[in-house]
């Protein structure tokens, strides 16, 4: 994938050139076995910026990584999403002690995250973003790099953190359903913290994470099937809905899942 850097202070561009680097040869190893699951269209390629390049230059969302029409951006340093992380981490030990522990693999994770957008199972594309379905694809771009780059250990290590940061913003944000993705942060306000940008995001993965594990044997690849279906054929009704019905939910259970 080619790359372009950007930034604001020049003297950070050999460091975010080397990171880049590094994150890219994880990023083309990744997006082989993503080519294995499915068909994706490769992004033109890959800017790596400093903090304020990435946040106030190319634009003004918090988050340093993103898709823009087919470039994804991305802050590759490590120590800028220690930060980040560590600001939404609250009163959770748990929380701190892994994020004070990221490396490069976290961040490759990320880089993933935005590749993945791009696969051809999804149902919509960066010009038309279905809003009320779009908790689904985010859950699932998470989900899919965490199966492939990191290990079991370390899938049950950030699941454990986000699931304590779920539950000590919950007061804070509400348990409103999925399908009002963002609701908390940017997206839908002017809530610009880490952790309300973060906090849908922590839950769409949680709920992908449980449909893989409990309601399709663990197979990812009967959970695209589904949705493939839903997308086909019974796109009429909501993604939360046809899920709830396929797998016979309970209102409670469909409820503790944010579907409704």
């Amino acid at each position: 994938m080619k790359y372009a850097i950007s930034v604001t202070d020049t003297t950070m561009t050999g460091h975010i050139e080397k990171s880049g680097l590094e994150v890219l040869k994880r990023l083309d190893s990744y997006a082989k076995s993503l080519a294995a699951i499915t068909d994706y269209e490769e992004p033109r390629g890959i800017v790596f910026h400093d903090l304020k390049s990435a946040t106030e230059l190319y634009s003004d969302i918090p988050l340093p990584a993103y898709t823009s029409r087919d470039l994804i951006h991305l802050t590759p340093l490590v120590d800028i999403w220690k930060d980040l992380f560590r600001q939404s981490a609250g009163d959770s030990e748990k929380a701190h002690t892994y994020y004070d522990k990221l490396d490069i693999d976290d961040i490759v994770e990320i880089a993933a995250h935005e590749l993945t957008h791009h696969a051809e199972f999804f149902h919509d594309d960066f010009d038309e973003i279905d809003e009320t379905n779009m908790w689904f694809e985010e859950g699932l771009c998470f989900y899919l790099p965490r199966k492939i780059i990191f290990s079991e250990e370390k899938r049950e290590a950030i699941m454990e953190v986000e699931c304590d940061l779920i539950q000590q913003y919950k007061d804070e944000y509400g348990e409103y359903p999925l399908t009002k993705f963002g609701q908390a942060g940017y997206r839908g306000g002017e809530r610009f913290e880490y952790s309300a940008a973060f906090y849908d995001y922590w839950r769409s993965t949680k709920v992908v994470t449980t449909l893989v594990e409990k309601y399709y044997n663990g197979d990812v690849n009967a959970l695209v099937e589904a949705y493939q279906k839903w997308m086909n054929e019974e796109n009429d009704i909501g993604l939360h809905t046809f899920f709830v019905r396929e797998q016979e939910m309970s209102r409670q259970e469909a409820n503790q899942l944010w579907l409704f």
